[in-house]
């Protein structure tokens, strides 16, 4: 028998010992959430509920893994025909067992991200768009335009008005590539990530028995990180949890993060009114931050609307006192920054304690400037370096060809942006280039365009006017206003049909 009293603390006992029905656990930052949702299916399974009636829907496999190993190791039974995973795990093993009533084969095939773009590529050719306007979005960017709606239920044409303005004029388009994409994949038996949610909570709307056989099996469901849940997730654990009303949701309204990918935080904080009779308990002893943090933490969010009342507590010893260091714009934030790290480095403390935290990627830009200026080494933990960046890359290699017009990895780089440009003519250019006085003038002259084949000749001359431009703007030219031509020139363009998040992979206004 587990000594519950001995492992847990009065918050995390409360939650592990409660009986049965609808229960909504408001868990901190750093109150043991997993802790708490591993020791109440190791309670439910000593209790007497058999491992398979257990559903523990996560979001991501290292979590389940996490808490499925660390039951099997509280409980020393077999868990093998119970159900943990993601909610796409969870789905996928309804859908194999039921995909014949959507008009799929029970063998189906699953789409991983580099396919599903692939696979959206093909579709657009089909319907003949890519002759028909180069600047219709590829198939990474139509996947995202597609997966968002499928994971919101907002329409295509409301997806492309938020998130990609400056594709509402193809519109129309859009949609028939999005309707082309679905009929295809049942054609060729094949699903996407997000079908596989769609299509679950589709089976369990529209046949009844199906549901009922899965409710029934599942006599108690629990949910981890339910914030970020979005719709469609929410209504499948409720549908699964649906028999017995035996459903357990762990969360923090304060740590939603993934509005971006559809999710919706308002879930959490209506699941009090989808179930009237749900007990709430809060886990507000936090095992991570100072009482100076939490302080402050709490503080932030005292005065928000919608929001749980916690008032997180700390365990450990007190810290250091935060500092809140108003700043004018981001290029001081990164002076100040980098100046402290060198006072840090200077009292003795070591580079691999010292941690700089942004709010996205693209924040880090300045940061990553500064600090190079300065010679201070640093590691990027979230996406890779500032300059290493494909846009980055690209740009950069306009000004590269200025400066040396004998750079072949430059030139190849900034010929394979344009239309009908594959890497074999890029060579053939390169080559006629390179047996030339100068490649830049060469670039410009009317004899390149009669040494290539028509198919890449309109991709060669909005090339060479670019470099017109430039050129004419060499002279005096700061780096800020080349961005600007080269983006002015058909790079914006590049980059919005290219770039699922066009709108902040550049943090320039010029975009």
């Amino acid at each position: 028998m587990i000594d519950y009293e001995k492992e847990l603390n009065s918050e995390q006992l409360h939650v592990v010992l409660e009986e049965r029905g609808p229960i909504l656990v408001i868990a901190g930052a750093g109150s043991g959430k997993t802790r708490t949702l591993t020791y109440r299916v190791a309670r439910l399974i000593e209790t007497g509920v058999k491992p398979e009636r257990i559903l523990l829907a996560t979001f991501t496999n290292k979590a389940a893994r996490t808490m499925l190993s660390r039951v099997k190791a509280l409980t020393d039974r077999d868990l093998s025909h119970m159900w943990g995973g993601t909610f796409h795990h969870i789905a996928h093993l309804v859908l194999r067992a039921n995909s014949h009533f959507l008009g799929y084969e029970r063998n189906f095939s699953i789409l991983d991200s580099d396919d599903s773009a692939q696979f959206l590529a093909a579709c657009i050719s089909e319907i003949g768009l890519n002759a028909k306007n180069e600047k219709f979005p590829k198939g990474d960017v139509m996947r995202d335009l597609i997966s968002f709606s499928m994971n919101t239920g907002i329409t295509i044409e409301e997806v492309v008005k938020r998130r990609h303005p400056y594709f509402f004029y193809c519109g129309d388009d859009i949609e028939k590539v999005a309707a082309q994409y679905c009929i295809r994949k049942i054609k060729l038996n094949v699903m996407d990530f997000d079908d596989l949610l769609v299509n679950c909570k589709k089976i369990l709307a529209e046949y009844p028995h199906i549901l009922h056989a899965y409710a029934e099996k599942f006599s108690n469901v629990l949910v981890d990180e339910y914030q970020d849940t979005n719709t469609i997730q929410a209504e499948m654990v409720d549908s699964l949890a649906s028999y017995h009303g035996n459903i357990m949701a762990v969360g923090d309204d304060s740590q939603s993060i993934y509005a971006f990918r559809g999710a919706n935080f308002e879930n959490i904080l209506l699941f009090p009114e989808k179930y009237p009779d749900c007990k709430v308990f809060t886990l507000e002893t936090n095992y991570r931050s100072t009482p100076e943090i939490l302080h402050l933490a709490n503080m932030s969010i005292v005065n928000n609307d919608k929001q749980y009342q916690k008032t997180l507590r700390s365990v450990r010893s007190q810290g250091i006192k935060p500092i809140l260091v108003p700043l004018r714009d981001v290029m001081q934030q990164a002076n100040f920054v980098s100046h402290r790290i060198l006072e840090l480095i200077g009292e003795g403390m070591l580079l691999s304690e010292i941690a700089v935290l942004y709010r996205a990627h693209y924040h880090s830009m300045e940061l990553q400037m500064e600090m190079m200026r300065r010679g201070i080494p640093f590691e990027i933990r979230s996406g890779i370096r500032f300059f290493e960046q494909a846009h980055i890359k690209d740009v950069i290699s306009y000004m590269r060809i200025i400066i040396n017009p004998l750079d072949e990895m430059a030139w190849k780089r900034v010929l394979g942006l344009y239309n009908k440009i594959g890497k074999a003519t890029a060579e053939k250019i390169w080559k006629y280039l390179q047996s030339t006085q100068s490649p830049l003038i060469a670039m410009l002259s009317e004899d390149l365009l009669e040494s290539i084949m028509k198919s890449a000749r309109q991709g060669i001359v909005n090339c060479q006017w670019t470099f017109k431009r430039l050129i004419q703007s060499m002279t005096g030219a700061s780096p800020s206003r080349i961005i600007q031509i080269v983006l002015d020139s058909g790079y914006r363009d590049y980059l919005q049909k290219r770039y699922t998040d066009a709108l902040s992979i550049i943090p320039w206004k010029i975009l």
